[in-house]
């Protein structure tokens, strides 16, 4: 771990790069904003790539890697480094990838690509970034229909409608999306002692059926002072999963989990250009979602009936609640760019949980409060043609309060500094560095209790749980000698307070609390290669992700944070043609971790080996085939419990050998 000499140094010496960037920014006599252009994409690039949405061409965009964020309450800032007309996308419910999904290459006016220097203040935390810009619709509507096989099972997996209908100046259009995906796996269990023998033996049969259904109603008015988008979103999703251990010798048990989930959500989004250097931004957010989770473990012995089963049952229900608003003003054409803005948001959650193992049925009723004020100023400017100085200066004023076993109320002030000065030549080379301190939005979940039958973990709320922070110094490199040959590699280095673990908590149990500090580090390489010499219009995509950190645990001392995967290694081979492209992805092994108080879980992802084609047949007709684990998806889950604590002896363990066949799915998109 780092000194306190060396962590205040580091400290001061963030403070004084944001000081002297400030410095710059305010006594810079740079012309005004003269910034390299983007990479533009075009009909002609997505059309070659049989791309049908936005997704579709963004996931075919050599050198660009996605960067996507947990999303946080309130309307502070993007979470993730791709905007549509310079916005952040408006819904929370829908993932961003389905909100790509339901943009069509016919609404795609282009898309740029800014390697290292872009304007958007709205993810000024981001170096590299999409935009797209759409144009107007056209009267259309497109089916899409995705069917799947697995383990000789068929099932409809998806099924979707979109209706464009402009009107009146406006742009509508309506999203109705069906899911309903099934999963399939089994496992062999093997039960050790501390001596390696094996004492019990079981089988596993593990399902999951997914029903979901989600209508997006968007509306966009673009004039010359104004430009409008509302969005209304409902969502209705439920999951029921059934494991089944069957165990050689001893009783069978039977867990059956379902979750219902309802979600309403309401976004608008304002700017307005209509004074003579200033434009004014005005965005809105509200949403409500209920959550309903039961868990029905069964227990018992082959000889009797099992009608007769001892049964165990967890409930929980869920309300949240999240009203937001921001407003901004900025002047893009100055030469500093400014832009002032305050982001307020006002969030509940209400839960009411009645845990298995009570022995009498009693609720335990836990409500979070928190009222959010963000104020926040922004400078930009172009110190050179090729150089770029961002620095914001984010004001966090926050209240927390708890009702439950333990009341608990905190009210924090952040002052969060973020400097970033980029250089891009509009060729070949583009860098960016970032210095910045953060303050990590808490999750929720953490303050109210939860279970996990078939692992066998109650863990309880925290309801005096503190955001973790951290200061970050972070790198990104971009390296282009043409657009299907490139190098991107970006890097990391976190010093966190406040980091979540699981440990023992003052009520008595254990679950997420505050446990100390941890340095974080991470790299992401992403090489883009050619391969026309051999197969004209193909290439090799290749992706691997690092991640190292160290916490002082109080237990076991030194060791990585819990959630940590180290390596991700994933290569692609992609060939296009015109009408019919095709490729195949390997991904290699992984390793996933999590640190309890008294065990140590793990997961070994084993290598798989996927294959897609896809075929337009005509402008307006596109078929996609693709087959996942063509070698069967392998997973080893491990769970190794130790006596009193993870610093004791070993007591038992646990392996699972699970297998999942391969899922071939067929899908059609076609617009009338």
């Amino acid at each position: 771990m780092l000194s306190a000499y060396y962590t205040q140094s580091i400290r001061l010496w963030h403070f004084l790069v944001i000081c002297i960037s400030l410095f710059i920014t305010h006594t810079s006599i740079a012309a005004p904003q003269n910034m390299p252009k983007p990479q533009t994409f075009t009909a002609e690039f997505w059309a070659q790539r049989q791309a049908q949405t936005a997704f579709d061409v963004i996931d075919n965009i050599p050198g660009f890697t996605l960067v996507e964020k947990q999303a946080k309450r309130g309307l502070s800032h993007a979470t993730a480094n791709i905007l549509i007309n310079g916005v952040a996308p408006l819904s929370k419910n829908a993932s961003l990838q389905t909100q790509l999904q339901q943009i069509s290459t016919d609404n795609i006016q282009h898309i740029d690509l800014y390697q290292a220097n872009h304007p958007f203040s709205a993810a000024s935390q981001f170096s590299q970034l999409i935009n797209i810009v759409t144009q107007k619709n056209t009267k259309k509507v497109t089916l899409f229909t995705k069917g799947a096989v697995q383990s000789d099972k068929a099932m409809m997996d998806e099924v979707s409608l979109r209706i464009a209908a402009p009107w009146s100046g406006w742009d509508h259009q309506l999203n109705i999306n069906t899911q309903n995906p099934r999963y399939l796996s089994t496992a062999d269990i093997v039960d050790k002692n501390t001596n390696g023998t094996v004492i019990l033996t079981a089988d596993e049969i593990y399902t999951a059926q997914e029903d979901n259904v989600n209508v997006t109603l968007s509306s966009h008015l673009e004039q010359q002072k104004n430009r409008v988008q509302l969005t209304l979103n409902v969502q209705r999703n439920n999951l029921q999963e059934e494991t089944i251990h069957d165990f050689s010798a001893l009783d069978e048990t039977r867990f059956l989990t379902e979750n219902e989930q309802s979600q309403l959500e309401f976004g608008a989004n304002w700017q307005y250009r209509g004074f003579a250097s200033w434009q004014l931004h005005g965005s809105g957010f509200a949403k409500k979602t209920k959550d309903e989770t039961r868990s029905i473990s069964s227990f018992f012995k082959q000889e009797t009936n099992p009608a007769s089963a001892h049964n165990s049952r967890f409930e929980q229900s869920k309300t949240l609640t999240e009203y937001a608003t921001k407003v901004a003003i900025s002047q893009p054409n100055h030469r500093l760019a400014p832009e002032y803005g305050i982001a307020i948001s006002r969030n509940a959650l209400i839960a009411n949980t009645r845990p298995s193992t009570a022995s009498d049925p009693i609720n335990i009723l836990s409500t979070v409060l928190e009222t959010r004020y963000e104020p926040y100023i922004q400078m930009s400017t172009a110190i050179t043609p090729h150089w770029q100085l961002v620095t914001r200066v984010n004001t966090e004023y926050s209240k927390l309060s708890t009702q439950g076993e333990q009341p608990f109320e905190v009210t924090e002030l952040h002052i969060k500094p973020f400097a970033r000065l980029s250089f891009d030549t509009n060729t070949r080379l583009s860098l960016s560095a970032t210095a910045q301190q953060q303050v990590k939005q808490l999750d929720f979940d953490p303050f109210i209790s939860s279970e996990e039958s078939n692992y066998n973990r109650l863990l309880t709320g925290n309801l005096q749980l503190k955001p973790m922070k951290f200061d970050e110094l972070s790198l990104q490199l971009n390296y282009a000698t043409s657009q299907n040959n490139t190098l991107n590699i970006s890097a990391f280095y976190q010093w966190q307070q406040n980091v979540h673990e699981y440990i023992p908590l003052p009520n008595g149990g254990t679950g997420i609390g505050n446990a100390g500090d941890a340095e974080y580090f991470g790299m992401n390489t992403q090489i883009t290669l050619p391969v026309d010499k051999v197969l004209t219009g193909g290439r090799i995509e290749l992706s691997h992700t690092y991640r190292h950190a160290t916490f002082n645990d109080l237990i076991t001392g030194e060791r990585p944070i819990t959630g940590l995967t180290p390596h991700q290694l994933e290569v692609d081979f992609i060939h296009e043609t015109h009408r019919l492209s095709w490729g195949v992805n390997y991904q290699t092994r992984n390793l996933y971790t999590e640190f309890y108080y008294d065990e140590i879980y793990t997961e070994h992802t084993g290598p798989t080996l996927n294959f897609f084609t896809e075929l337009s047949l005509t402008k307006d007709t596109h078929f996609k085939l693709t087959v996942t684990a063509l070698n069967d998806e392998k997973t080893v889950f491990q769970q190794h419990w130790f006596n009193i604590n993870r610093a004791g002896t070993l007591s038992d363990s646990r392996t699972l050998y699970d297998v999942a066949k391969p899922k071939i799915t067929l899908s059609m998109t076609h617009s009338i």
